[in-house]
């Protein structure tokens, strides 16, 4: 009975272009839905809870905050859709701090970044997110997102703790850092496609990422990194049915940290396949490894498990036996890299 009579009661606020944002605003009770006409809305909408903010559509609405604000906080359970929410040099279009963050078609941008969740959740379906910093920052909370497009100037997608779900996503380039940046926390990328991404596809630092239908393609050489399709460096990395493409450097760096990859295809660049260093430990079931070797590279103490894989590079195993580095093979053709010699005649 208490639902009914609050839908029942909800009120929707219509406010024309031109026309000022927060007497509409300070009207707006729980439940209440702000109904913006087509246009250029100038002001933010300030912290938001509780209600329904909608346009006439990502092109058509537009949200513009001041300079030294978010064009919306979250503080509650809110829906955004149909508009486009645009902030100054120095912030980001939405930015959440609690509760849940319904966005849909929807373009979030801003100076610093196009969405920044710091806590609660962003459920964000058919979506654009630009920034001049990052496209999605995850610095907490959780962050979900269908059918999304990110560009940032430093990442289109980067997250220092928390979690953070990519699906049937764009994340295009070029970028200083890496087109996807996971410091910490944990990210999964289900069909995404990494573009142009800049110096680094993918780069895991000491986080966690798992990846179903992956494609990245094209990293090149700048700003002192090589175009690696993958980097991690003490992070955790698994993928599967994913392609890694027309790398610059390695198709894959791996330093420390745990890699798996299963039934993936990879073309290795300048420098090659995957490198191993630092202790890394690899999992590579039915992969395929293309383009310029040598494939796989293990050196120091790292260690690699190879099973059902499919090497068409030259060469496939380069190995430092000599230094405790260690590969496993589950069936297929390569020669043993590391053969024990006899036993030693007392």
């Amino acid at each position: 009975m208490t639902l009914l009579l609050s839908l029942a009661l909800a009120a929707t606020v219509e406010v024309r272009a031109g026309e000022p944002l927060r007497p509409a605003l300070a009207r707006l009770g729980p439940g209440d839905t702000l109904r913006l006409g087509p246009g250029r809305h100038r002001g933010g909408l300030g912290k938001v809870s509780g209600v329904t903010v909608e346009g006439s559509g990502a092109a058509a609405t537009v949200v513009e905050a001041g300079e030294d604000e978010p064009a919306a906080t979250v503080a509650g359970d809110v829906s955004l859709r149909g508009l486009t929410l645009a902030a100054g040099p120095i912030r980001c279009g939405l930015a959440v701090q609690s509760g849940t963050a319904r966005v849909r078609d929807a373009a979030l941008t801003g100076g610093a970044c196009g969405a920044f969740v710091e806590g609660g959740r962003l459920d964000a379906g058919k979506v654009t997110l630009t920034g001049g910093l990052y496209g999605l920052l995850v610095g907490g909370g959780q962050a979900a997102l269908d059918g999304a497009t990110l560009r940032g100037e430093a990442a289109g997608a980067a997250m220092t703790r928390g979690a953070m779900h990519l699906a049937r996503t764009v994340v295009t380039g070029p970028a200083r850092e890496a087109a996807v940046s996971v410091s910490g926390g944990t990210a999964t990328l289900d069909e995404v496609v990494v573009a142009d991404p800049g110096p680094s596809g993918i780069a895991v630092l000491g986080g966690k990422l798992e990846g179903r239908e992956v494609t990245v393609s094209g990293p090149r050489e700048a700003g002192g990194l090589r175009g690696d399709c993958l980097l991690s460096i003490r992070g955790q990395v698994r993928l599967r049915d994913s392609m890694l493409l027309r790398c610059g450097g390695l198709a894959g760096e791996v330093a420390g940290g745990f890699l798996r990859l299963e039934s993936v295809y990879f073309e290795g660049g300048r420098e090659g396949g995957i490198a191993l260093t630092r202790g890394a430990r690899a999992e590579l079931e039915d992969v395929v490894a293309a383009g310029s070797g040598p494939a796989l590279v293990v050196e120091g103490t790292s260690s690699a498990r190879i099973a059902a894989s499919r090497w068409l590079a030259e060469p496939a195993l380069q190995v430092d036996c000599a230094g405790g580095a260690r590969v496993t093979l589950a069936g297929g053709s390569l020669p043993e890299p590391c053969p024990q010699g006899p036993a030693p005649t007392p």
